[in-house]
């Protein structure tokens, strides 16, 4: 039985490959016509007079169809293959020249392109899918997205002109064509009237009522703290700014895809540490209005540069907030760590006030103590723990002057892993940094070490870092930071089961303390966060914008 199907439909195919080869070009763009979600109802007249005026390219590997930021002249319709739409990655001033240079490359080196300097916007694919269309109801529309064939592809092309005169010249087509339009935006009028009532609810102005101009920002993952300190801050620069007004509001939502859309009626979307900007979310952003992403943090790992350049977003940073907060709070977490503070209170509290070798510690004076990454945050520890007597050594691929004159030697990665006997990391997450602590690592490290991180989560593989914990070579960690905290940092979870076994396995060591990257936290640092944030909004809004804003974080494109 299942044989005759398989037989039923390869003969079934085969008549339909005859009786399209069997029919002419007209006939051909006709079918695919009705094929497609516009015109299955549409009339034959309509379509006819459409495919008499359509033209067959059949297209090899990275043929442009459409180029960003021309004017779109024709409507695209598939028939076989796939179209890719992206936009190219470059700063603003080199945006011309770098279209110019892509429409001259050679086909066979445009996929490569792509891959290298675009940010892919979607795919179109699939028998009868038309794009284009809505962009030909009016000439002259300029087009968002460069369109370009993946692999072999037949795209049946129809001249703009064309259709608008064909749709024009009688009041049936005309007709057709709005039915066609009602039937295709329905399917989104849940999502536009979402779209719609946010942007209402969020009271979207260009003036205030005494002729300031108003700009909006959105502050995702908003705790108690930003919002408190957020607040009179903005009314401060409010009372003292004449040119233009900031509108900050607040959610606890992190920004996700589900949440993106919140941000419909906002200038400025506010984002912390955890918050996800990746490519598919920033061009949410973009189409719902959105032009800043402003950081309230140093780091920005969690944000796809390179999509928000493509999308014509600034992005910046609060580059230092304060140093010393980070620096001190890594030296709390060593003593907390090597003098079992977490334990011996948890002991007292409890009346047992006994000593024992559980308890014992190790004096850091006279012991070898490594920093890698010595920035400003990693200097100032240097400072720190030559206050302890310390020997210090130190890794970092830019040598610090500074940290030589006041007694630093700097090794090389492998003499840092062998001769620490607290190991701080302190440097950023990079492509060359992620798990700099690794299971090949725990080979090389001196037996006994302390390891303590206040960076960056991803500096260290946690299952290594367990195992290293179990077999005596780590002999105490203090972490700050996590390298999968996404999901759990600046949240309660004191009620919830917690999914993550490597976490559980951290949070049930007794060689492990472990912070919710709060190393920032003093009132220095938060006051310091909220004002470089105000500044940055105020040297997006005075014109300073991608590579020329003062605190910018997307990397210039390399020629």
């Amino acid at each position: 039985m299942q044989e005759d199907k398989e037989i039923f439909v390869e003969i079934y195919i085969k008549k339909d490959l005859l009786r399209r080869k069997a029919m002419g070009r007209k006939e051909q763009a006709a079918q695919l016509l009705k094929d497609s979600s516009w015109f299955q109802d549409a009339s034959d007249s309509l379509v006819d007079a459409l495919a008499s005026k359509m033209e067959l390219v059949e297209a090899e590997d990275g043929h442009l169809f459409v180029e960003e930021g021309k004017f779109i002249t024709h409507i695209l319709v598939i028939e076989e293959g796939t179209l890719v739409r992206t936009k190219l990655s470059v700063d603003k001033q080199d945006l011309e020249k770098a279209r110019d240079s892509f429409r001259k490359t050679h086909v066979s080196r445009r996929s490569s392109i792509i891959q290298e300097d675009c940010i892919k916007v979607d795919e179109v694919k699939g028998r009868g899918r038309i794009t284009g269309l809505l962009h030909n109801v009016h000439e002259d529309t300029q087009a968002y997205a460069t369109i370009t064939s993946v692999g072999k592809a037949k795209v049946w092309l129809l001249h703009g002109e064309d259709f608008r005169e064909i749709v024009s010249s009688k009041p049936e087509h005309s007709l057709d064509m709005m039915q066609a339009m009602a039937r295709v935006l329905r399917t989104g009028s849940k999502s536009l009237a979402s779209l719609v009532r946010k942007a209402h609810k969020a009271g979207i102005t260009d003036e205030d009522g005494n002729g300031s101009q108003v700009l909006k920002v959105l502050c995702y993952d908003t705790a108690s703290w930003v919002s408190n300190g957020f607040k009179p801050a903005v009314d401060k620069f409010n009372s003292q700014n004449d040119s233009f007004r900031i509108e900050m509001d607040f959610t606890a939502e992190r920004l996700s895809e589900k949440s993106a859309t919140y941000a419909a009626g906002y200038d400025v979307v506010c984002l912390f540490v955890n918050d996800n900007a990746d490519a598919n979310i920033i061009q949410t952003l973009s189409l719902v209005g959105a032009k800043m992403i402003a950081m309230r943090c140093a780091g920005f790992d969690r944000v796809d540069t390179k999509a928000a350049r493509a999308y014509g977003l600034t992005v910046c940073r609060v580059p230092a907030y304060s140093p010393y907060a980070v620096a001190e709070h890594a030296v709390a977490l060593l003593m907390a760590v090597n003098r079992k503070i977490a334990k011996a209170s948890n002991r007292v509290r409890m009346a047992n006030f006994t000593l024992d070798d559980g308890l014992m510690g190790m004096d850091i004076h006279g012991k070898t103590v490594g920093v890698m990454g010595t920035g400003k945050i990693g200097q100032i520890l240097c400072n720190i723990v030559l206050g302890f007597g310390a020997n210090l050594i130190c890794y970092d691929v830019f040598e610090n002057d500074a940290i030589k004159k006041m007694g630093g030697k700097y090794v090389s990665k492998e003499e840092i892993f062998a001769q620490s006997d607290v190991l701080f990391l302190m440097m950023p997450l990079l492509e060359a940094t992620h798990h700099t602590i690794n299971e090949d690592t725990l080979l090389k490290l001196k037996k006994g070490v302390v390891l303590i991180n206040t960076s960056r989560g991803g500096l260290v593989d946690t299952k290594a870092l367990l195992k290293g914990v179990r077999s005596g070579i780590i002999s105490g960690v203090g972490m700050d930071v996590y390298e999968n905290e996404q999901e759990y940092f600046f949240q309660d979870w004191s009620a919830r089961n917690i999914q993550d076994p490597d976490l559980v396995a951290l949070l049930g060591s007794a060689n492990v303390v472990l912070t919710a990257h709060q190393a920032f936290f003093t009132k220095e640092a938060v006051d310091k966060i909220v004002s470089t944030t105000i500044d940055n909004i105020n040297a997006f809004q005075q014109g300073k914008t991608g590579q020329e804003h003062p605190n910018n974080c997307i990397p210039a494109v390399k020629n």
